[in-house]
């Protein structure tokens, strides 16, 4: 990426099943779904193809089993590249529920930083 135009920062959890991907998408959705880029279209000369997306997540555990291609698909437009490192959070719901697939008590909490720019 050249230049950096936009950086926006979002939180996603999963309160119960221990779902890393989920909280991830719900992180980057946190993170772009009150914004609007429509200056965007002039930069890359109408091909949003060239606008490129750095996704950072902080994942608290189980980054092994983050479906990447999930949460690419999150961006309508552009070249997504996806970072993951350790981070988020690991907190206690004090209820575990099987039939909400939970695997123990903890909530995954996300955090994302999106770039975008060209």
């Amino acid at each position: 990426m050249k230049q950096v135009m936009f950086v926006e920062l979002g939180m996603g959890a999963d309160l119960h099943g221990q779902d890393v991907t989920k909280a991830s998408i719900r992180a980057v959705r946190n993170a772009i779904e009150r914004n609007s880029m429509p200056g965007m279209r002039g930069l890359v000369g109408g091909d949003t193809g060239k606008m490129q997306v750095r996704v950072h997540l902080a994942v608290p555990a189980d980054a092994e089993k983050l479906d990447e291609d999930a949460v690419r698909a999150v961006f309508p437009y552009g070249n997504v590249s996806i970072h993951v490192g350790p981070g988020g959070m690991l907190a206690p719901s004090g209820i575990f529920l099987a039939d909400k697939d939970d695997k123990n008590e903890m909530i995954y909490i996300v955090n994302a930083a999106v770039e975008v720019g060209i």
